[in-house]
């Protein structure tokens, strides 16, 4: 939870003791420029509406005995305006009311034409699949702003003087070709193999085309004669499958280059001209391609009162696609390339049971886990003079260390009076100053002394359970992230009151000082921010929440069939109502500085006829 530093703490603080006012208001974190937020809950509005269309169309051939041609379209369609009203009332220094509307069309269309052939003799059954798919991305956005408004109660472009607006259209295609051979042998054995073939016009005009072969195999090993007699086992089931995938997943003319469009003056006239855009083109820029090992066990005990599932994988991805900073000396700032090799395993792990079941009383317990650890094998190929891979610091970027991590020094206390900081690895530091680790141990701090932290959890895990008596119900369900760091600014920063200049609220610290002598946060200094301050931001990212409770009633059907109504059910359901974590901030799931993640309460009622 958030505190704001609205009452004093300390002896030399200026606050009144009672209300914790200031003397003046300038000595206020309130006093500088910020909107009223009271004005901007009645006053701001953000209004979004939003029409769509959804459709498809689709038929089956019968060409023969066991061949059919099935042919598809479907079809998405949706516009939306969204419209945003900054009236000048809710600013302290706001001098100018603000209208924008952003009108958006999105097209999609994807069109499939399927080959499919059957033939079942005796024991053995084929299927042969082959066809090719179409799919279509169109999006449109009109963007257009105002100011100077006469008056505040004509809050749309209309009232205002348009200043600015851009257009965007964005349109992509991709063209698939897919054939699949799958055979099994008395529903026992299945053997299966895919090959895609897939074309994309996001890509460069040499790579647009990625192909995937894969295959599968599994054994239904309950079928067997020396298990088909035993009841205690009601499925056994071992899948091995190996293959790769492609991903496109970049934004369109990525590989073409885009400019940006500038206003210049000749004369009395103003014209437009375009120079390039700050990300620079790859014309070489290809698929992205996992290549994938899996092996899963299904098992079923007791007439499926226990059943889950346990599988393993090891993943391969190579070229991946990523935004790459790079020196601006070349004039550019960013290139999407295909850069690196992943790995990535683990484990996942789904558990089902039902320890009570009788004639009106059901229990059930349901357990996920999950881990996963994913590593960079290698970057560009550069190597030092030992041989080994270079890291890419710029980006964060480590071999032998996940994709997704912070980099910086490790907070490691406070510096108090008492200690010997002339002879320490910090000679220049001054008590009540940030303390880092030397991590290398070579007595002073350098940039070697940075550490890479994993952002990602370690493993998450659900723990679900529903009772049911006659026709009520209760289930609640328990979700657990261990591990990860996240990067708190409001631990930090100028604009979330951070960094502990006293000019804004923040949350409330435990700072040293000489009669407090913290070894939790720095001293306050109003002029600038402590040194190494970032290194108090990392906080452990793990936590417990529930996520779910409901409580629902199904009212018996003699009671409700006089109505015609075949259900009739109500309901109530909880949503994220307790977490536990430490970090200090709104939620753990998000960023923090975003939108608060809701507790809501939902009651509701579906009724069948």
């Amino acid at each position: 939870t958030l505190e704001y530093n609205l009452a004093p703490t300390k002896a030399t603080d200026s606050r009144d003791p009672e209300t914790g006012a200031f003397p003046t208001l300038t000595d206020s974190p309130l006093a500088d420029n910020q909107d009223n937020p009271v004005r901007i809950a009645h006053e701001y509005k953000n209004e979004t509406s939003q029409n769509r269309i959804v459709g498809g169309l689709n038929f089956e051939l019968k060409l023969a005995k066991g061949l059919t041609f099935k042919p598809s379209l479907a079809i998405d369609i949706m516009s939306s305006e969204n419209s945003i009203w900054y009236p000048a009332s809710i600013g302290k220094n706001r001098t100018d009311s603000e209208a924008s509307t952003t009108m958006t069309r999105k097209l999609m269309w994807i069109n499939e034409n399927i080959l499919t052939y059957q033939k079942e003799f005796g024991d053995h059954n084929i299927s042969a699949v082959g066809g090719m798919t179409i799919q279509s991305n169109q999006l449109n956005k009109l963007y257009t702003s105002a100011y100077h408004f006469a008056t505040e109660s004509l809050p749309s472009i209309n009232g205002g003087v348009v200043n600015g607006g851009s257009y965007n259209k964005t349109e992509d295609r991709m063209l698939s070709y897919i054939a699949r051979l799958t055979y099994d042998y008395k529903r026992k054995y299945m053997v299966q193999g895919v090959f895609r073939a897939d074309g994309s016009s996001r890509f460069g005009k040499n790579n647009k085309y990625g192909y995937f072969p894969s295959g599968a195999f599994a054994w239904r090993i309950n079928e067997e004669s020396f298990l088909r007699n035993a009841k205690w086992l009601s499925n056994l089931k071992l899948r091995l499958s190996y293959g790769a995938v492609g991903n496109q997943g970049v934004t369109p003319y990525k590989s073409l280059g885009l400019t940006d469009r500038y206003l210049t003056e000749f004369g009395d006239k103003t014209v437009i001209g375009y120079l390039p855009g700050t990300e620079l083109l790859n014309p070489d820029l290809k698929w992205e391609t996992s290549t994938s090992a899996n092996i899963g066990l299904d098992f079923g005990f007791f007439d499926g009162r226990i059943n889950g599932t346990i599988e393993y994988y090891n993943t391969k991805t190579t070229d991946l696609l990523v935004n790459k900073s790079i020196p601006s000396s070349l004039g550019y700032l960013t290139q999407t390339v295909n850069l690196a090799e992943m790995r990535n395993n683990g484990i996942e792990i789904t558990l089902n049971t039902t320890p009570i079941k009788t004639g009106n009383f059901r229990w059930d317990i349901n357990f996920t886990f999950s881990k996963n650890k994913n590593e960079i094998k290698k970057i560009d190929g550069q190597v030092d003079e030992n041989g080994k891979p270079l890291d890419d610091v710029n980006n964060k970027w480590f071999v032998g260390h996940p994709m997704n991590v912070y980099y910086d020094y490790v907070f490691d206390g406070i510096w108090q009076k008492d200690d010997d900081i002339a002879n320490s690895h910090m000679p220049t530091a001054t008590p009540g100053s940030i303390k880092l680790l030397d991590v290398n141990k070579d007595n002073q701090i350098t940039a070697d002394d940075r550490v890479v932290m994993q952002r990602d959890p370690k493993w998450i895990g659900t723990v679900g359970t529903a009772f049911h008596y006659k026709g009520f119900d209760l289930s609640a369900d328990l979700y657990i992230s261990h591990g990860g760091t996240i990067y708190n600014p409001y631990l930090t920063t100028f604009e979330n009151g951070g960094d502990l200049t006293a000019k804004r609220n923040g949350i409330r610290r435990n700072y040293w000082t000489l009669n407090n002598p913290s070894n939790e946060a720095p001293a306050p200094n109003m002029t600038q921010a402590p040194a190494y301050i970032t290194s108090l931001g990392y906080q452990d990212a793990s936590y417990v929440r529930l996520r779910n409770v409901t409580f629902g009633y199904n009212f018996p059907h003699s009671l409700i069939n006089k109505a015609y109504m075949q259900t009739l059910r109500l309901y109530m359901t909880l949503s994220n109502f307790w977490t536990k974590t430490d970090v200090q901030a709104y939620g753990p799931e998000q960023t923090p500085g975003d939108y608060p993640e809701p507790r809501s309460v939902l009651f509701g009622l579906n009724v069948t006829f």
